[in-house]
């Protein structure tokens, strides 16, 4: 089923304007793997720009609001900012015409403002997830929320380098996701108990409301996800390390917020149970928009669209095998022609902690807790 995509853009977040003309619209969303570092989620327009040397649009500009929608299914595929803007001029020009005349811009998620906020020494007091993220908010002037009842606590620690840089920290300590591209200016971080389930998954041979039917599928070994020996410092407290095994260890170091040796050490216990072990693992799959007899790609159920997929678990039914998983990061690709959707995947043994009432994470005695 083919799509119809659309970009707009804005000065103030209201009032937007249709971009005429879109050629080509990359966007990626979260990571591809589990223990990548977070960066902001992006986006690549490419337009036919026939009479911008007489008449640009002088408000496609860095900073500017960014929105691009599937007009198909009206579901938002990515708000943004404008990060960067290229005009490539083609010949041959006339009347006031340049019919080889292309721009190109990319957008940015609201993650990328945290990168570029100095901290300036900020002195973080140890408290809850929660209330840390207030703090930040406060003191950077940068919206990132939780959930309210969320009351990890977090160490103390002053903000030296960027928010970018404390934000992925707390990211790892809590083994958790961020969403940034939901809603411009908006940053959401997500903890591992807050799964959102999808009501539609994928196959690689049903095709209906229920099932979204993939062409390609990747299967890789775990030589980015396997460690024999983990090293979790903390900011504030002394240095934990497990392993398994003999050496010379493949070590795994991370650095946190915990706010604790202790805490620091359940950690470390839950990485090593995780990663511990050797094979192969469902990395990707693909999935032509056109192919979909009823199309779901851009909204695996009511409640969970493309802008926040990272942390949505999923069946991938493969060969009769049905594998659960948990989407990192999605990229789409489209043209006026055609669309394709890329999921990148971790597997349910690599999301080792207990959910009440989930069917995959509810049970006990048949994961890896560690913390």
């Amino acid at each position: 089923m083919a799509q119809e995509y659309q970009v707009d853009y804005s000065v103030d977040n209201f009032t937007y304007t249709k971009i005429d003309n879109v050629q080509d619209i990359t966007v990626n969303i979260g990571r591809q793997r589990q223990l990548d570092a977070y960066s902001a989620s992006t986006a690549t327009v490419t337009l036919r720009y026939p009479t911008g040397y007489t008449t640009p649009i002088t408000d496609l500009v860095s900073g500017n609001f960014i929105r691009i929608r599937n007009m198909t299914t009206l579901n938002f595929i990515m708000n943004g900012v404008v990060n960067n803007v290229q005009v490539s001029y083609g010949i041959p020009f006339a009347g006031g015409v340049g019919n080889a005349d292309f721009l190109t811009f990319t957008v940015e998620g609201s993650f990328s403002r945290f990168g570029r906020a100095q901290g300036e020494n900020y002195a973080m007091t140890a408290d809850t997830l929660y209330e840390q993220l207030e703090d930040c908010s406060t003191a950077s002037g940068l919206s990132v929320i939780t959930e309210v009842t969320n009351v990890q606590p977090l160490a103390a620690t002053t903000v030296s380098s960027t928010w970018g840089d404390w934000l992925n920290k707390v990211l790892v300590t809590i083994n958790g996701r961020v969403w940034d591209a939901q809603a411009a200016g908006t940053t959401t971080v997500v903890t591992p108990f807050n799964l959102a389930i999808a009501t539609v998954n994928f196959s690689d041979v049903a095709n209906n409301a229920t099932n979204q039917v993939y062409d390609q599928i990747n299967f890789g070994s775990y030589a980015d996800n396997y460690y024999t020996q983990v090293t979790v410092d903390p900011e504030s407290f002394s240095a934990a390390t497990v392993q398994t095994g003999t050496a010379p260890f493949r070590t795994l170091l991370t650095n946190t917020f915990s706010a604790s040796t202790n805490q620091a050490t359940d950690f470390a216990n839950y990485l090593l149970a995780n990663y511990d072990e050797q094979g192969q693992a469902l990395l990707s799959i693909s999935c032509l928009a056109e192919a979909q007899s009823t199309f779901k790609l851009d909204a695996l159920s009511t409640a969970v669209s493309l802008p926040i997929y990272p942390g949505t678990q999923v069946t991938v039914t493969f060969r009769g095998t049905v594998f659960n998983c948990v989407i990192e990061g999605v990229s789409m690709t489209a043209t006026p022609e055609s669309s394709r959707y890329t999921f990148y995947l971790s597997g349910a043994d690599l999301n080792a902690y207990l959910i009440l009432d989930n069917a995959v994470f509810g049970k006990l005695n048949n994961n890896k807790l560690g913390y």
